[in-house]
């Protein structure tokens, strides 16, 4: 299963991983998103700041 990975200093904390996919992220104490689980696939959208890597 693919490993998802969120560079917290590249997060703009837009919610928009968040909010499209609540099982895989979750907003940290810094209000930056931070990934909980893995993914099943594709994400199904973009991170507008390149935070997200899917390995």
């Amino acid at each position: 299963m693919p490993k998802v990975k969120v560079n917290p200093e590249l997060c703009g904390s837009c919610g928009l991983c968040v909010g499209s996919r609540p099982e895989v992220f979750e907003f940290d104490d810094d209000g930056h998103a931070k990934a909980v689980a893995d993914v099943d696939g594709e994400l199904g959208f973009e991170c507008p700041f390149g935070a997200i890597d899917v390995e």
